[in-house]
């Protein structure tokens, strides 16, 4: 099992290197177990395992609150959790709170309109009903990340992930008729994630991990650097990727330049395919590998590198969106000595 400064000291390494670079992917939704992961994994890639594992602790993941502390499955999933750090695995983990409204909207409890100022100084007012509801999910993640780290397993924690976009009620603009929110306000919120789980319940194997979504000049997102909290409160950074057509993490808008400016490691925090590069829906990964596929993929990542873009690892998100048993040619991509899967990471480091 790795140490945080000793997975910190690993990716910088990769991420300097431009001959190779990490690979991970996400759980699936539904509160699929991690092992169901790995055995999905292995199947479509010829028995590799991926070197990162991504989880989600909310409504596009494990679920949590529905799930309940310290029940059957809340174990058996730290259980699993934990067999895989302690044969060399990396776990990374946002969370897709739930709007404290309750108004979720059409796409799970992420979404659906939050409001401006008010509501948000609301919210992040010690007391009022709008932070109760937050905080108390935000406790519940707390408790799960926190068994984690008292038994010494770092996590590259995600949180406020794309709240450059419109797309999540914690997002910068929650509905299209709302005004850019004051971007203080996303700031103060990452800040009091960060006091609530470092100083208030003591978590010390928290790696903090800052990842908005790429700009293209599309009016439903902004600037990746619109919500940057400040160097202190970030250990890692990174951006959220989910390609049409191969160009859009640098052009026209340089998301990926103005993140690796910050001078910190930087991942591609989620990667997937959409767009033209994504074959209709439930045509089966026959129709999906003739338009992009993992050796696609992989190929277009040492493109990236070559180009100077300095990458640690890239997470293929999960089902359809990316992930490497929805899209084919997993095996021989991940035979390609730039992959490094969680053997070659026990090799390597």
């Amino acid at each position: 099992m790795y140490t945080k400064e000793q997975i910190l000291g690993i990716l910088g390494k990769v991420y300097e290197d431009s001959r190779c670079i990490m690979l991970g992917e996400q759980c699936g939704g539904g509160r699929e177990k991690p092992n169901k992961m790995l055995e999905r994994y292995a199947k479509a890639t010829g028995g590799h395992y991926p070197a990162i594992m991504g989880i989600d602790l909310a409504c596009y993941g494990l679920q949590l609150p529905e799930m309940g502390v310290g029940s059957d499955e809340w174990n058996e999933t730290i259980a699993q959790l934990t067999d895989y750090a302690e044969k060399g695995g990396i776990i990374t983990a946002s969370s897709h709170f739930a709007n404290p409204t309750g108004e979720y909207g059409i796409g799970g409890k992420c979404r659906g309109k939050f409001g401006g100022p008010e509501m948000w100084e609301e919210m992040l007012t010690e007391g009022t009903e709008l932070n109760k509801i937050i905080k108390e999910e935000l406790i519940i993640d707390g408790k799960f990340l926190k068994e984690l780290d008292d038994k010494g397993i770092p996590v590259l924690w995600r949180p406020l992930h794309e709240a450059n976009g419109s797309w999540f009620w914690f997002c910068g603009r929650s509905h299209s008729k709302m005004n850019w929110l004051d971007p203080e306000y996303l700031r103060r919120f990452w800040k009091y994630i960060y006091n609530l789980y470092v100083n208030e319940m003591g978590m010390k194997n928290l790696i903090w991990v800052y990842s908005p979504n790429v700009f293209t000049g599309w009016h439903g997102a902004t600037d990746v650097l619109y919500y940057y909290p400040g160097d202190e409160y970030v250990d890692m950074v990174g951006v959220d990727w989910y390609t049409q057509n191969k160009r859009e993490i640098n052009n026209p808008c340089h998301s990926y330049d103005k993140i690796m400016s910050l001078g910190k490691t930087a991942v591609l925090a989620e990667f997937g395919h959409q767009g033209e590069l994504r074959a209709p829906s439930g045509s089966g990964v026959a129709s999906q590998e003739k338009i992009f596929n993992a050796v696609d993929m992989i190929e277009l990542m040492k493109n990236l590198k070559k180009q100077g873009l300095k990458i640690a690892y890239v997470l293929t998100w999960c089902g359809g969106c990316g992930a490497i048993y929805s899209i084919g040619k997993g095996e021989e991509a991940l035979s390609d000595p730039f992959c490094i899967d969680l053997d070659k990471l026990k090799k390597l480091y």
